[in-house]
């Protein structure tokens, strides 16, 4: 389960490179410039027509928004695309332990991958600007790029990083991203993409443009989009490691310091979650996880560790891969790696968890289905 530190992989230089020839742009802007609102969750559902005429609100529901019903930079609505799957979540809490200590803002970082014919696109993150429950948050989506050099004359610039992004964790300036083997065509073997917020940069956008990507004629585009995050440095699987890195979280709950922990998808229950260390500059302090454990679980989409003990959002099993899908299952395991309790029912298709201290003990997540999709957060009453 030996996870390779990044070592020779880092794109920090080329990121930098990049940044030094476009112009910088913190989230102090990009939030300002944020082209679109969340709305109201209303019956969880976006349209009657071949679904339930309702939703399933979560239990413990203590804030919930769904996306913009105005038009994103693919054309379609963020909330019914087919193109793009929200999947992973992460806070300013678990960035910084409150919110942003610079904007004053409390912040919450969506990931999305592209799909049916947008997977060359790659993957973006959404920034939502969450402070005091904003019923209609602003947000601003950004894309997700590899720097490098052109090989013609030195340029700098960047290509999509296409991946599942299936969870997300904020570490500081850090946003670590979670590779499942084979699903990056940056490496193959699995792992972990850490992007460096401070090196995002703006580049020529709008819908004008959303077919356009990379340096043309003198500007830099990116399918229309005003925002790029660069790639930082990578941690993938050792050799022989077969350990699916599928979901990510940060615990801040630990004694012995902040840590990453990731967990695995499968249909069965032999699924893993395992713990990485942290150093105090936001790196993965040594290859080696810190603990491992069995989440004996299954479909399991996201996992938070709290304490000594853990909670999982899971799919629920349908009787036939054509049915509609069903709400999602929050379950708890105290102590981690005993037998897990159902806690309490979710949405239909949740993805990630990220936890907050705050309200009383919560955990954030969300639905990833077109016309279902929201984001919410949920007590966990304890």
């Amino acid at each position: 389960m030996k996870t390779r530190p990044a070592g020779g992989r880092s794109w920090a230089d080329a990121s930098d490179g990049l940044r030094a020839r476009l112009e910088p742009a913190g989230l102090t802007q990009v939030l300002g410039s944020a082209r679109w609102n969340g709305t109201g969750a209303g019956d969880w559902h976006d349209d009657h027509g071949n679904l339930p005429p309702a939703g399933t609100v979560p239990e413990g529901l203590q804030y919930a928004f769904a996306w913009d019903v105005k038009a994103a930079p693919d054309g379609t609505h963020d909330g019914r695309t087919p193109r793009w799957y929200p999947q992973g979540i992460t806070t300013t809490f678990d960035g910084y332990g409150g919110p942003h200590p610079a904007l004053g803002r409390s912040i919450v970082a969506v990931s999305w991958y592209g799909k049916n014919g947008y997977g060359e696109r790659g993957a973006r993150v959404s920034f939502l600007d969450v402070t005091a429950d904003s019923p209609n948050p602003v947000y601003q989506h950004v894309l997700l790029v590899e720097p490098h050099q052109a090989r013609a004359d030195s340029r700098p610039t960047y290509r999509p990083v296409e991946m599942h992004a299936g969870g997300m964790a904020w570490v500081g300036n850090f946003l670590y991203i979670a590779n499942r083997p084979g699903q990056s065509t940056t490496f193959r073997r699995g792992g972990m993409s850490v992007f460096d917020i401070t090196k995002m940069v703006k580049v020529t956008g709008g819908e004008a443009f959303r077919d356009r990507f990379g340096y043309r004629n003198g500007k830099y585009y990116a399918y229309g989009y005003h925002y790029v995050l660069p790639l930082h440095h990578i941690y993938e699987n050792a050799g022989g490691s077969d350990f699916q890195h599928s979901q990510l979280s940060l615990d801040r709950t630990q004694a012995g310091g902040h840590s990453i922990v990731s967990s695995e998808y499968t249909t069965a229950t032999s699924g893993r979650a395992a713990r990485w260390n942290l150093a105090n500059s936001g790196y993965i302090a040594d290859g080696d996880p810190d603990e491992g454990w069995s989440l004996r679980t299954a479909r399991v989409q996201g996992a938070v560790s709290v304490t000594s003990g853990a909670y999982y959002s899971a799919n629920s099993r349908r009787a036939h891969p054509n049915d509609p899908p069903l709400p999602g299952q929050l379950w708890m395991q105290t102590p981690r790696g005993s037998a897990p309790q159902k806690h309490r029912r979710l949405a239909v298709g949740p993805e990630d968890l990220s936890y907050d201290p705050a309200h009383g003990g919560s955990v954030w997540a969300l639905g990833e289905h077109p016309l279902q999709r929201r984001v919410y957060r949920v007590g966990l009453g304890e």
